[in-house]
């Protein structure tokens, strides 16, 4: 209702300003006397001026009616498209909003703004869903096709058993190239261990050509067909294989034992003996037996030449050994109690006899070794073995040197004095230094002194070798003959006690002597 009364009001404010505008163009016409012609004339004029306005504003208006009308059309027909192509349930006007109304176009634009967002994230996504799948579908060689045209929405349902499909392809598809890849590595590897293994490879050219490829590149098909022949060639050459593995197992255990036999015949260095015990695929191979068996043939060769100086040698570390044993016994707590000492005592002796022979004898095979072998000379652990001896004995010097350090350290550390922590208690009980329970009949004076000037604790006096309180009360050595208030003769000075000779009880028997007016002055 207001809207009519609107339109209507500038309806009649119209009417009444073209009333009032011919109005003065009457008047104005009269001023200058116009003739009735000219003045129809000039009204015709500014009428049909009217006129074609009127007629314009109302073509304009039709033709934006009638667009709104196509745009709610259209915006209906998107809405219902996207709609149904997303699963939603049907569009429903706003019950406010009247049917072919400029507010409903703009209700549907806002709508389909909205949904076209939702719309595309659904396409992308379905976009990127459908590359994935062909990609593993080409990778895996798979059958595999979509139930509906890709060009259109999936429905949604159909879209989360894709996605369920594309994780199952990923899945295969990574258990297929962790096989490829172990069994083109393991053949591989056989392929440069074993020679048997390598010259079937060289016989066929399909097995050749399989692992020469690069499982990791990205046009690699993990075809069924291709993971069954990989199976098939490796069930193929494993038997060989492990009949290489077997032989050069059992030839490297018996070459090491032959190698350990001459290191401690030749008295390597542990650091020096690089071949481990065990065969172990992944670090050996046919090239490491061989330096093995160049390594037993030079040793060979030096014990061959050097046998008796080694064998002296090891027969003065035997010694050694052995005198040591006899050093380790003499160390338990109880050795002497429960040990006869006698029979390690001769067998030490003879040790010791037999030591600086076992040297001489060394020393006269080395020099005839060095005069026969002049360009090879002979070292037992980076060292001539004069000196390895005499470095063995140095280093058992400075262990037993250096436990004995331990054992002043340990000692020391025993033997001094911890520090005395007192409680309320304790000095409560220590507070009365002149009391005993005894009878204080014999030191009457000393008793009665203590109950006219001993109201306050006396401080406690200190021994400097005991680090202990020193007593007044009994002291242990007895006084000098005479009566007490004696003097000493004239002429003679009083001797002051040597340190040494100072002990808790003389400093007290001496302190007992002085008055005890000093001795207790504040």
């Amino acid at each position: 209702m207001s809207r009519r009364k609107s339109v209507f009001d500038a309806h009649a404010a119209v009417n009444t300003k073209i009333r009032e505008t011919v109005s003065e163009l009457n008047e104005l016409w009269d001023e200058v006397d116009m003739s009735d012609s000219m003045r129809l004339k000039r009204v015709d004029n500014a009428f049909t001026h009217i006129t074609q306005l009127c007629d314009d504003m109302l073509a304009g208006e039709k033709e934006m009616v009638h667009d709104l009308k196509v745009s709610i059309r259209e915006d209906m027909k998107s809405v219902v498209k996207m709609r149904n192509e997303l699963e939603l349930d049907a569009f429903q006007r706003p019950a406010e909003i009247r049917d072919g109304s400029i507010a409903l176009m703009r209700h549907l634009q806002s709508e389909v703004k909205r949904l076209e967002v939702e719309f595309q994230k659904r396409h992308e996504d379905q976009r990127v869903l459908i590359e994935k799948i062909c990609g593993l579908k080409k990778r895996l060689a798979s059958d595999f096709e979509f139930e509906y045209e890709t060009h259109s929405l999936f429905p949604l349902a159909s879209y989360q058993k894709y996605e369920k499909n594309c994780e199952e392809m990923e899945e295969l598809l990574r258990q297929r190239y962790s096989v490829a890849e172990q069994r083109q590595q393991e053949m591989r590897q056989w392929k440069e261990m074993a020679g048997r293994v390598a010259e079937y490879v060289q016989s066929d050219d399909d097995l050749k050509e399989l692992l020469e490829k690069n499982v990791d590149s990205e046009d690699f098909v993990f075809s069924e067909q291709l993971i069954e022949c990989l199976e098939a060639y490796h069930q193929d050459l494993r038997p060989l294989y492990m009949e290489w593995l077997e032989d050069i197992e059992f030839r490297w255990t018996e070459k090491h034992q032959q190698l350990a036999d001459l290191w401690e015949k030749c008295l390597v260095a542990p650091v020096d003996r690089h071949f481990r015990a065990v065969f172990e695929p992944s670090r050996q191979s046919e090239e490491n037996l061989g330096r093995m068996i160049e390594e037993c043939e030079r040793l060979e060769r030096k014990y061959s030449c050097c046998k008796t100086v080694f064998d002296l040698v090891d027969k003065w570390k035997s010694v050694w050994n052995e005198k040591l044993g006899i050093d380790e016994k003499r160390r338990q707590p109880d050795y002497y109690k429960k040990v006869n000492v006698l029979p390690d005592n001769k067998r030490e002796r003879e040790l010791q006899c037999q030591m600086p022979h076992l040297e001489k004898e060394i020393q006269k095979a080395l020099r005839k070794y060095e005069k026969e072998n002049a360009e090879e000379p002979i070292s037992v652990q980076g060292m001539h073995p004069i000196e390895y001896i005499r470095f063995i004995e140095e280093e058992h010097k400075k262990e037993l040197k250096f436990e004995l350090q331990l054992k002043k350290e340990e000692k020391t550390r025993m033997q001094s004095p911890q520090p005395q922590t007192r409680t309320p208690r304790t000095q409560k009980r220590a507070a009365p230094l002149f009391r005993t329970p005894l009878s204080s009949a014999k030191l009457e004076p000393v008793a009665k002194f203590q109950r006219l000037n001993f109201d306050r604790e006396l401080p406690p006096c200190m021994s400097p070798v005991t680090s202990e309180a020193l007593s007044f009360i009994t002291p242990t050595r007895k006084p000098p003959a005479g009566p007490i208030t004696s003097s000493p003769k004239e002429g003679r000075a009083p001797t002051q006690m040597s340190k040494r000779a100072m002990t808790p009880s003389s400093v007290a028997s001496s302190s007992s002597k002085l008055p005890l007016a000093r001795r207790n002055a504040h």
